[in-house]
């Protein structure tokens, strides 16, 4: 557990206590603590990053570059939790690293850079795409309709010119007061049927500006996104019709707690009804969804709510130990040398094998008996019945 502290120790420690690394002597430092590799495996990765990062591995760790390193070390981690090629690794922590040291922040990065596993994606733009998601979380854009921009940036190759159209328009969008979800259904639907973002951003003012003024709802695309969809107003009762009075709701009684053999095979229908979906950092539906919104729609889908984010989830339901597993339990690992940072759910606890969103593979079954997860695996937690 935690076997990326070093680096992050390297990292803290006060510069006169210390010597001052490069970034590639910081990156062997922690792999070289990391059990999670083999000899072999270490090598050919320390290899693949120092001949992708260059010049740039002899950068010294300075107050600047220093909040990039735990980025890269996340990065490296998650692709060889997806058995990634070491270059396709290297390429990847390359582009985070970059676009960290341009600015970007940290946290977003993180998220963002694992798209990097499906598409090769230089530093540049995931530095535009992370300051993007700032500029719009900043305006009250939410943080799922901002984190889907970026997402069809991605699929659709968006040019850089473009992402920014898109991301003012929907910033003006929340400004007038328009549904932000319904405005970015409006947006993300016409460009995924080939209409350029200029034109789709012009007719979006143009059809919510009517639409507001007319007292109705704009006809939307037919568009999945990331984020749950728009709530439909309902329709106003016309004046000269008295409205129905409603009966009272019955009283909710609380139904007595089912038996968890008898709930598993409906949550774990749920489950596998998610493999394959792709991972989308902030994903919370079946086009795309990440490590905690997938254990959380699982468990939703049947009626037991824990929180969306991983973190919290570990401090949901009791602890299980490992010797003891159950079908449905929640395993955590520590990705990223500081604690909680991954999730996936338990399917055969007989034979170890779990679910979790995969950032190259997206929704798949994993063995937590390989050592590779042993090593990074924190605990359990029991969240259902």
């Amino acid at each position: 557990m935690g076997k990326l502290l070093l680096s992050i120790l390297l990292l803290t420690t006060p510069a006169a206590a210390q010597t001052r690394l490069n970034v590639l002597e910081t990156i062997s430092a922690a792999l070289a603590a990391d059990k999670g590799y083999d000899d072999a495996g270490r090598a050919k990765l320390l290899t693949a990053v120092k001949t992708r990062f260059a010049d740039y591995g002899f950068q010294v760790v300075n107050a600047q570059r220093k909040a990039a390193i735990p980025v890269v070390l996340h990065v490296i981690t998650e692709g060889s939790f997806d058995e990634a090629p070491a270059d396709r690794v290297a390429e990847v922590a390359f582009a985070a690293y970059q676009a960290v040291a341009r600015g970007a922040a940290p946290e977003v990065v993180e998220g963002i850079a694992l798209y990097g596993y499906r598409k090769k994606l230089p530093g540049d733009r995931l530095a535009l795409w992370a300051n993007g998601f700032r500029n719009l979380t900043e305006n009250k854009v939410p943080k799922e309709v901002a984190a889907d921009l970026v997402r069809v940036a991605m699929e659709k190759d968006i040019p850089d010119a473009g992402f920014n159209i898109l991301k003012w328009a929907l910033v003006d969008g929340v400004k007038k007061g328009y549904d932000p979800k319904a405005y970015a259904t409006y947006l993300f639907g016409n460009v995924f049927e080939g209409k350029a973002p200029g034109r789709v951003s012009g007719d979006a003012a143009i059809a919510f500006a009517r639409a507001k003024k007319e007292h109705r709802q704009v006809p939307l695309p037919p568009y999945k996104g990331v984020f749950p969809p728009p709530v439909a107003e309902a329709p106003a009762v016309p004046a000269q019709q008295p409205a129905v009075k409603q009966p009272a709701a019955a009283p909710h009684t609380e139904q007595p707690a089912t038996r968890f053999g008898e709930l598993w095979p409906n949550i774990n229908n749920s489950a596998r009804s998610y493999l394959g979906t792709p991972y989308v950092w902030g994903g919370t539906t079946h086009s795309g969804i990440d490590c905690s919104g997938f254990t959380q729609n699982t468990y939703a889908e049947n009626t037991i709510n824990i929180p969306r984010v991983s973190r919290d989830q570990w401090r949901a339901g009791s602890r299980a130990d490992l010797p003891a597993l159950r079908n449905g339990d929640l395993i955590f690992f520590n990705t990223m040398g500081t604690g909680v940072s991954h999730v996936g759910l338990v399917t055969d606890a007989e034979k170890g094998v779990f679910m979790h969103a995969s950032s190259s593979k997206g929704v798949s079954y994993a063995d937590l008996n390989m050592n590779y997860f042993r090593q990074r695996y924190l605990g359990a937690r029991r969240v259902a019945p």
